[in-house]
């Protein structure tokens, strides 16, 4: 494709057309700095173009083991973390045991507290029915009449003698 339609094809080396390129500028020992997007035309002559395919290989071979640690490092945490929820599971089991061993000693306590206050109660009510009772009995028996003593003093005597 022409550069310009005014300006005619003249076959350059590709370091006259080599680009800068902000994002990942390469060094090359003959050209300088090259551009990963570096366009020659098709009449352009790239002087060593094993080196461009040698330095594609280094960096597909670094972005291989960079991938390849990744998913390295993904399985390992694939792994951390199925041990983490199996240890929330296993968590959540205890849980639901204590929580159910919680509730029944909390009602056997109850249970307990309730038979306790029954006693008391039951005790209580007996020891008021026998006051009642002694009471009632003390008041509603009959009596036997006063006995009355009289006692005559001769006259002349001293009392007390």
């Amino acid at each position: 494709s022409p550069l310009s339609p005014h300006v005619p094809m003249v076959p350059l080396p590709c370091s006259a057309l080599v680009r800068l390129s902000p994002h990942r500028p390469h060094m090359s020992p003959s050209h300088g700095p090259l551009s990963p997007g570096c366009r020659c035309p098709p009449t352009c002559v790239c002087p060593r173009p094993q080196e461009g395919l040698a330095r594609c290989q280094r960096e597909a071979e670094e972005v291989t083991e960079l991938m390849k640690q990744n998913f390295a490092r993904a399985l390992e945490r694939d792994g951390r973390l199925s041990d983490l929820d199996s240890r929330a599971q296993e968590l959540r089991a205890m849980g639901e045991t204590f929580t159910r061993s919680t509730r029944a000693v909390a009602r056997q306590q109850r249970r307990g507290h309730r038979r306790w206050r029954l006693v008391v109660i039951g005790l209580a009510g007996l020891l008021l029915l026998l006051l009642l009772l002694i009471l009632g009995l003390a008041l509603w028996l009959p009596r036997p009449p006063p006995v009355i003593i009289t006692v005559t003093v001769p006259p002349g005597t001293p009392p007390g003698g």
